[in-house]
């Protein structure tokens, strides 16, 4: 190395390029590095390598040619001189670069990746943001990102699965995971504090669920939204509506009144707003179209089926306007919970899907007519090549399905043609 402290000069530094990829010592750490591409394009790197507390650290001084040999040798005898005074500076300048994108704690972070990365990439983003919200924010909001440790991502992750919620502790370290990551790249931080991390160290391996809701078990559940104060007809609806529909949670929640046909009885749902990139022509049977009518009046004119609820909401004292033009992802859920249902195991708004599948089965529907009806790409030879839509069985199947949970609804027994009991047991 002190030998090519001597000889090293601009023209030496031309040889290395044109013999290819470098990493060459120049004297006291300084070190002239050029990758196979920059080494063709005549371009490299002028990087200070020193240790600091026991670690073996770099620092990007800049590029060469822009700066010469003696102008790198000038900087990094600078910086040799903050080291003495016991200055970190490959910290230190990770440190600016943060500030200089407003990224000086997780907080910010956390709102540059989500702009930047999911909301354009995400059909819901805001199931993303309300994790990073709710989980992530308070616990380690407030902390320099380049200051987080695997500690502080255990601390998130646990904090989750002690409050009974070990699927979203998956979805909070898969988040910390990728936020992190994000911000390596762009070398803003060495390295990921949640590199390492796997789901046995958070929720656990996530096993598909089975469940779904018998015929006695509607009933229950129908009694229950009944009889549960302050659960309301505004709960109950989406309820019924899911489960006759076979639609997922937020394309229903979502949905806006210009989607609907009531006078053709069809919800064209595009392709943009479904889980599949996949349109679907849904028939709407006479009970579904009535449950429409009815909040089609509580809705007052609104653009959406289920408007927000709350349009102002109180935040740290502060008015803010509510986030959703629509209801909230979590009202349904949260209204679920206050149900009290002896005999029936607990259940989650997507076991309504699995409910509906398993009740046309019952019902003799024919598979793809089923699975059409739920918007499932066919993963077989007869999905790849049968593009026909089944509109007309689906609407058959769907109305003799909506009959029955017309008659649950009210309370009523009620046997539709084709259906096969089949008892919790």
């Amino acid at each position: 190395m002190t030998g090519f402290a001597k000889i090293a000069t601009d023209r030496t530094l031309r040889a290395w390029l044109s013999a290819g990829p470098v990493d060459r010592g120049v004297g006291d750490g300084l070190t002239f590095v050029a990758t196979a591409a920059g080494a063709q394009l005549g371009k490299a790197s002028w990087i200070l390598r020193y240790r600091y507390g026991g670690r073996h650290e770099e620092e990007v001084i800049g590029r060469y040619p822009d700066i010469s040999l003696k102008d790198a040798r000038d900087l990094a005898r600078h910086d040799r001189a903050q080291l003495q005074q016991g200055v970190d500076v490959a910290a230190s300048k990770r440190r600016e670069k943060l500030k200089a994108v407003d990224m000086r704690d997780v907080a910010g972070l956390a709102t540059t990746w989500y702009g930047r990365d999911i909301v354009p990439k995400y059909k819901y983003p805001l199931v993303v943001e309300r994790v990073i919200r709710r989980h992530i924010k308070p616990v380690i909001g407030r902390l320099p990102v380049e200051e987080v440790r695997p500690v502080h991502i255990d601390g998130v992750i646990t904090r989750i699965v002690n409050a009974g919620a070990p699927t979203v502790a998956n979805d909070a370290l898969r988040y910390l995971f990728r936020m992190f990551h994000f911000a390596v790249k762009r070398k803003w931080i060495d390295s990921n504090p949640a590199d390492g991390f796997d789901l046995s160290d958070a929720g656990g391996t996530e096993m598909p669920r089975g469940h779904w809701l018998t015929r006695d078990e509607l009933s229950a559940l129908s009694k229950a939204m009944r009889e549960t104060p302050n659960f309301g007809r505004q709960n109950e609806l989406p309820v019924w509506l899911l489960l006759a529909l076979c639609v997922r949670k937020m394309e229903l929640l979502s949905a806006r009144w210009t989607e609907f046909d009531l006078e053709k009885r069809v919800w064209k749902l595009q392709p943009s707003r479904t889980k599949m990139n996949s349109a679907i022509d849904i028939p709407l049977a006479p009970a579904v179209a009535a449950w429409l009518e009815e909040l089609r009046v509580n809705a007052s004119g609104n653009d959406h089926l289920f408007p927000a609820r709350r349009l102002i909401h109180l935040d740290n004292g502060q008015p803010r306007k509510n986030r959703f033009q629509h209801v909230s992802p979590d009202t349904l859920n949260v209204a679920l919970r206050r149900l009290k249902l002896d005999g029936v195991e607990h259940f989650t708004v997507h076991d309504m899907r699995r409910t509906a599948r398993t009740h046309m089965a019952a019902l003799g529907v024919d598979r793809f007519v089923a699975e059409r009806a739920l918007n499932h790409k066919m993963r077989d030879v007869g999905g790849v090549y049968n593009r026909y839509d089944y509109f007309e069985e689906r609407k058959d199947a769907l109305s003799r399905w909506a009959m029955l949970l017309d008659a649950t609804s009210k309370g009523q027994a009620l046997n539709v043609v084709g259906i096969r009991q089949k008892t919790s047991g």
